[in-house]
């Protein structure tokens, strides 16, 4: 065989290996699809490559306003991503979504369906194909590959881009259904959530200690701001899982501005190691820490201008520990920890054993005066 046939098959396999890898790692890219624009942009950059044009675009349907916005590109003015649009059947990319078909031209300006959207930097592309993305008979969007020299598209390229536009139909609907899935969650979350903060305010009007309307609301907005503290964790995160950790510096940090004197030398320490608990025990464990702190100020720092509460998080596989530690006044004498709770410290012992299947104890300090909380918490029910 001579050797330019060689070389023209080596090339060719060579090309068709780059193909694999590339319609390889769009599917991977589908498969753990969570974000639009960062699926749509690695997938323009892959068909740029693999297809050896020098632009690949994805425009997304708007049926509201019956238009297509471009939502990705590698070739197009990158300020023009979700601003430029074309109207409905506009242009050859607007005409292969209009008519659910490919179209191919090698001299594009020369068509007369061609539309020039100003600004965008496609006048340096003379050649096009664009192909419509269908989901379930319903277009949902158009994509198109340029070139910068005039060329007349093969069927294998034709073929490959076809194959393409599917993927990126099929992750554009996935990331739709996960999104989707995302915000009733958000919901049900939050849901949950506001019904646990009713729940602790019937619990307040009932309660035989008579607080002041100021104490009342002092407890019910620390109370939201811990739960608000997970819900900021959570917009920050990429899974939904929050570090409890954090959550706990944070909502201790949030307590002691609110509540602590400036002018008293009070200090609250948070020391431990990170541990990662879903959403909505860690929920729970922020309303504990928000009780047994608020707890330790007003009862075991009352009056006082000096003092230290110590708060530590340790976990092992079976196992979160979360302790306080305070210097202050102690427990009242003849304390009894299953008769004497006030609703704070109830609401701990609820949460902890009947929510969370843990175990609480409260005492006076091991060592030196003040009192000690230790909430003990299976990892395993998580």
């Amino acid at each position: 065989m001579p050797d330019s046939v060689v070389t023209s098959l080596e090339a060719q396999l060579e090309y068709k290996n780059q193909q694999l890898a590339a319609i390889r790692e769009i599917s991977r890219a589908i498969a753990e699809a969570r974000d639009l624009d960062d699926t749509l942009d690695l997938i323009t950059r892959r068909t740029t490559e693999v297809m050896q044009v020098h632009s690949a675009s994805i425009y997304l349907y708007n049926a509201a306003e019956s238009k297509l916005i471009l939502a990705a590109s590698t070739g197009l003015n990158k300020r023009g991503i979700g601003q430029y649009s074309l109207p409905h059947g506009a242009g050859l990319t607007g005409w292969a979504a209009e008519h659910r078909e490919l179209v191919a031209v090698a001299d594009a300006f020369q068509d007369k369906r061609f539309y020039r959207i100003l600004g965008s930097g496609e006048s340096k592309y003379p050649s096009l194909m664009a192909m419509p993305l269908m989901s379930r008979d319903r277009v949902i969007g158009a994509a198109n590959v340029q070139t910068k020299t005039m060329h007349a598209f093969t069927d294998d390229e034709k073929e490959l881009f076809i194959f393409i536009c599917e993927l990126t139909a099929t992750a554009i609907e996935k990331v739709k259904l996960v999104h989707a899935a995302q915000i009733q969650e958000m919901h049900h979350r939050v849901k949950n959530n506001l019904q646990t903060i009713a729940m602790l305010l019937r619990l307040q009007i009932g309660q035989e200690k008579k607080l002041s309307p100021e104490d009342i609301l002092n407890e019910s907005i620390n109370r939201v701001m811990s739960i608000a503290t997970v819900h900021e964790i959570l917009s920050e995160a990429t899974v939904d899982e929050v570090d409890v950790f954090e959550l706990i510096k944070r909502v201790s940090t949030t307590i002691s501005s609110n509540m602590v004197n400036p002018s008293a030398n009070i200090r609250v320490s948070v020391r431990g190691e990170s541990v990662h608990l879903p959403s909505q025990k860690a929920t729970s464990l922020a309303l504990v820490a928000n009780e047994l702190l608020q707890n330790a100020l007003e009862h075991g720092m009352v009056g006082r201008e000096t003092g230290e509460i110590l708060i530590t998080l340790t976990h092992n596989p079976q196992f979160l520990r979360l302790t306080v530690i305070d210097n202050g006044n102690g427990l009242p004498a003849h304390f009894n920890a299953k008769t004497d709770l006030g609703l704070g410290l109830d609401i701990v012992r609820a949460t902890v054993q009947e929510d969370m299947r843990g175990k609480f104890n409260i005492g006076p300090r091991v060592e030196g005066v003040g009192t000690e909380v230790r909430v003990k918490i299976p990892l395993d029910e998580s």
